[in-house]
């Protein structure tokens, strides 16, 4: 239940924390972690749409297309946060953000028309209001395109709403504190965005058993998380990682094949490439 303070949902007021500021630390603080708490039970009614959207998006992806992921402000740098999640390195996961001009929905179109969005792609726009110019704009040249349109957003009527065939909008209910941007929703949004980075790093052959097998070793903390990686997968020594790993040109899961088949570099590289670079399928190929 929530009292209306004026036509925005941003500003309702939660009725039942009016004297919040009355209560001692230990009492507020119980009072905004119970609050926190009902935003995953109000994301469990959306666990439907939000499995529709990960096996659209490994679909793109596995067809050549792209996850673009698409926001304005906050809900921009929650989708930067969310395409750096999904993988290290150069991957077919972006993010689209309203730099400047999110009041534009022409800049909206041109900037998806400048990394040549097309309908083989997969846009998500995340948007608390579903009325940014900018967002809409995004969204409806991918629209426009025939690419499948997704979007998470506080408004299950607004106008982003309609232009999306996947929508993702948790009843979140009132602020513990109104005035604040939106504190609920942002946080739904992480938990809802780490929620399908990880199913799709799964469906897309990013991870083996519960770990993440496609490290890369672009420093010397990500070389000693790959040799971990692999001991903990191929249940190998420390030594046995790591000369898998330097074998095979530190290709994490190039050396998980190898120690877990003793198959040398070569062959096990060249059976994750016929298995689409699944090493669960893999196994079940190896001599």
């Amino acid at each position: 239940m929530s009292i209306t303070l004026t036509g925005s949902v941003k500003e309702r007021r939660h009725a039942s924390t009016m004297n919040i500021d009355r209560l001692s630390t230990l009492d507020m603080l119980k009072v905004i972690h119970e609050e926190d708490a009902r935003i995953s039970a109000a994301i469990t009614p959306c666990l439907t749409t939000i499995a529709r959207v990960v096996d659209n998006a490994a679909a793109a992806l596995n067809h050549g297309g792209r996850l673009v992921i698409v926001g304005a402000g906050p809900s921009g740098c929650t989708a930067r946060q969310a395409a750096d999640d999904y993988a290290p390195g150069k991957t077919p996961v972006i993010a689209v953000t309203a730099e400047e001009g999110e009041g534009s929905y022409e800049r909206g179109v041109a900037d998806l028309q400048a990394i040549k969005f097309a309908e083989h792609d997969m846009m998500l726009a995340v948007t608390v209001s579903g009325k940014t110019p900018w967002v809409w704009g995004a969204m409806r040249h991918a629209w426009s395109l025939g690419a499948p349109v997704a979007v998470i957003t506080g408004d299950a009527q607004s106008e982003a709403a309609q232009l999306a065939s996947m929508v993702i909008a948790p009843e979140l209910g009132a602020d513990v504190v109104a005035g604040y941007i939106n504190t609920k929703a942002g946080i739904a949004q992480k938990m809802i965005l780490s929620t399908i980075a990880t199913g799709l790093a799964v469906r897309t052959g990013r991870v083996y058993s519960n770990l993440r097998v496609d490290l890369e070793a672009s420093n010397t903390k990500w070389v000693e998380r790959q040799i971990a990686i692999v001991m903990e997968a191929g249940g190998c020594t420390r030594a046995q990682a790591k000369a898998a790993l330097e074998s095979c040109n530190h290709h994490c899961k190039t050396a998980v094949l190898m120690v877990l088949t003793g198959l040398d570099a070569w062959k096990a590289h060249e059976l994750l490439a016929q298995n689409n670079g699944f090493i669960r399928v893999a196994l079940q190929e190896a001599p």
